[in-house]
């Protein structure tokens, strides 16, 4: 927490927007120098610093290749990370202390860096889980576009929602496939091999499962509604015609 941040919600009660997402803080006027110190020297963090914390912990040693790899299959749902933000994230926690890093040697390619959670590393993230989750807020822009459709041409809104909905199908796909190899805890700990999140043999984790299954409910739901919004916008000419081939 930065000291601009603290300067702006010293007085009083307001809300906040930060890095971990939207937060309602409550500080007092003459907040004690010893907790103002406190609030100065907790290390500025992401939810996906927690992300990758959690991959490490679930999963084991990982190169960072190895984590986006993980990353995309575990977490795809609900975060996307690109590679070099997921290398200066553990640049980073290698400075606070929470991974550490050793090269392993490969014959045929150059040496590979481990990262590893420390026992600091799961204590930060042992606290992150105990503290609250922000509110969940979905943006979409589709949805604004919709909002004010009465203001767009219809056949624009249209293609709109057939763009998405072959996106969301191809999704929905993704996430079916993915639900088929679901991994279990410390299953990727294999020496000199590449990760394979699609090879995991044990049973799945059951938090995982959970996650998993909302995903692709989430997805079902969302194209029920793409598609009773794109028979309601359609004008009755532009239908397709019925399986007997008839126009509607």
């Amino acid at each position: 927490m930065t000291r601009t941040l603290l300067a702006k919600i010293r007085d009083g009660f307001q809300q906040a927007e930060y890095p971990g997402g939207l937060c309602e803080v409550r500080l007092h006027a003459g907040i004690p120098k010893r907790r103002e110190k406190m609030f100065m020297e907790q290390p500025e963090t992401y939810p996906i610093t927690y992300a990758i914390l959690g991959l490490l912990a679930f999963g084991g040693p990982q190169s960072g290749y190895d984590i986006k790899r993980l990353f995309d299959h575990m977490l795809s749902s609900m975060w996307a990370a690109a590679q070099s933000q997921i290398y200066k994230e553990l640049r980073r926690m290698q400075k606070l202390g929470w991974v550490t890093m050793q090269r392993e040697e490969q014959e045929s390619r150059p040496d590979r860096k481990l990262y590893s959670i420390t026992p600091e590393g799961r204590t930060a993230l042992h606290g992150w889980e105990a503290q609250p989750p922000a509110v969940f807020q979905l943006r979409d822009e589709l949805l604004l576009k919709m909002l004010f459709g009465s203001f767009a041409a219809p056949e624009d809104l249209a293609r709109h929602l057939r763009t998405t909905i072959a996106a969301h199908e191809m999704r929905l796909l993704a996430y079916r496939q993915n639900a088929l190899f679901l991994p279990a805890r410390g299953s990727f700990s294999l020496k000199n091999e590449r990760l394979n999140p699609y090879g995991a043999e044990t049973e799945a984790d059951p938090y995982l499962r959970l996650v998993t299954r909302f995903a692709i409910d989430f997805e079902q739901t969302y194209l029920r509604w793409l598609y009773e919004a794109l028979e309601e916008i359609t004008p009755e000419a532009e239908k397709p015609p019925d399986e007997h081939g008839k126009a509607p």
